[in-house]
C-alpha cells in the first residue's frame, strides 16, 4: 500500500448510485443468531442450509443479511471489523412501528454466551434488555441494539433531504410523543418490504489512511469527518460508510476464526461503472477478481466486495 496515497491518485469518484447490497456475517452457534435476527429484529429467513443463512425483509427477495457458520470463537473485544450494520426502514411509520414493538416485546432470548458475559444476574434476557440507546441525527431517526454475539445494530428512518438541515444535527432525544401517534401496534414485528441496509459502521485502527483509502482509492465522499470518526458516501447521501476508532489504539485484526465481519457488498449500478471502478482500484491496490464482484481490503483489514451492476 502506498503511504501518502492522496499525492499519487488521480481524481475518482465513484458512481452516484452505489448503494449497500448485503452484510455477511461470520457467526458461532447459527441456531441462536436467526432466531435474535428473526424474533427480535424482525428479519425473515429467505433461505438456509446447515451452515447458511439468508436473511431481508417481509414479501421480499433481497438478502440484506448472511450468516456463516465458519467462526470458532468470538471476536475480540478490542478489534477492527463490524461496529453496526444499519437497516432503513423505508418509512418514519415503519420506524416508530419497530421501536415501540422492542420496547413491549417481552420474549425472552436464548443467548447462553452473551447471558455468561453481560448478564450473569439474570435469570433469562429479554429484548428490551438489549435495546443500547436511541438518537434523534437531524437527518434520521434511529435506535440500536446487540445481537448475541455482540455484533452492532442499528434500525433507523431518513427524513428527506431537504429537511436535512431542519433539525439539529449530532445525537439527540427521539420525539417519542410524535412516534408514538405513528406506531401500529398489531403488527407482526417484521421489518417492512423496502427496508435495506443504509449504511454499516465500521471499527478501524487508523483515521487517516483508512480515510485515505476509501476517498482515493474507492472513490467514496467525505460528508464529516472528526478526530476519530469518520462519515462518508456516494451520491451526496450522509453516510453509506462510517468509521471509527473508539476501541483506542492496538486494536487486533480479526482472524477467520472469529466471530464478526465477513464482507460488506456493495452494488455498482451498472457493467460500466463496475468496469471503470475495478479499473482504477487495480492501479492502487491488490484485488481479488472473481466472477461477479471484485474483493479489496482496507487498512484496517475489513473485507470489502463491489459487485457488477446489470446492464
Amino acid at each position: 500500500m502506498i503511504e501518502k496515497i492522496e499525492e499519487f491518485l488521480p481524481q475518482y469518484t465513484i458512481d452516484a448510485e452505489t448503494s449497500i447490497a448485503r452484510v455477511v456475517l461470520r457467526v458461532v452457534d447459527l441456531t441462536r443468531q436467526i432466531a435474535f435476527y428473526k424474533q427480535v429484529v424482525g428479519l425473515t429467513v429467505l433461505n438456509k442450509t446447515e451452515d447458511y443463512a439468508y436473511l431481508g425483509a417481509k414479501n421480499d427477495t433481497k438478502v440484506l443479511l448472511e450468516l456463516r457458520k465458519t467462526a470458532e470463537k468470538l471476536q475480540p473485544a478490542k478489534s477492527t471489523g463490524l461496529f453496526h450494520i444499519a437497516f432503513l426502514v423505508p418509512s418514519r411509520e415503519a420506524f416508530a412501528t419497530k421501536f415501540f414493538e422492542i420496547l413491549r416485546n417481552k420474549n425472552t432470548v436464548d443467548s447462553p454466551l452473551e447471558q455468561a458475559n453481560r448478564f450473569p444476574h439474570f435469570e433469562r434476557i429479554i429484548p428490551i434488555a438489549k435495546l443500547d440507546s436511541a438518537s434523534d441525527h437531524g437527518y434520521s431517526e434511529a435506535f440500536y441494539l446487540s445481537d448475541v454475539e455482540g455484533n452492532g445494530i442499528e434500525i433507523y428512518a431518513d427524513r428527506p433531504k431537504e429537511e436535512w438541515d431542519q433539525y439539529p444535527a449530532g445525537s439527540n432525544p427521539l420525539n417519542f410523543k410524535e412516534l408514538v401517534e405513528l406506531a401500529q401496534f398489531d403488527t407482526d414485528g417484521k421489518l417492512p418490504q423496502g427496508t435495506s441496509v443504509g449504511h454499516v459502521h465500521l471499527r478501524i485502527d487508523d483515521i487517516e489512511k483508512t480515510l485515505a483509502f476509501y476517498n482515493r482509492v474507492l472513490g467514496f465522499e467525505s460528508q464529516l469527518i472528526l478526530n476519530d470518526a469518520f462519515f462518508i458516501s456516494a451520491g451526496g447521501y450522509h453516510h453509506h460508510i462510517a468509521g471509527n476508532t473508539w476501541s483506542g489504539s492496538n486494536v487486533a485484526h480479526p482472524l477467520d476464526i472469529h466471530s464478526g465481519l465477513q464482507e460488506v457488498q456493495f452494488k455498482l449500478p451498472t457493467k460500466d461503472a463496475y468496469e471503470k471502478m475495478k479499473d482504477h482500484v487495480k492501479q492502487w491496490t491488490p484485488l481479488q477478481e472473481l466472477e461477479s464482484k471484485f474483493v479489496v481490503i482496507d487498512p484496517s483489514g475489513n473485507r470489502l466486495a463491489f459487485l457488477k451492476g446489470i446492464q
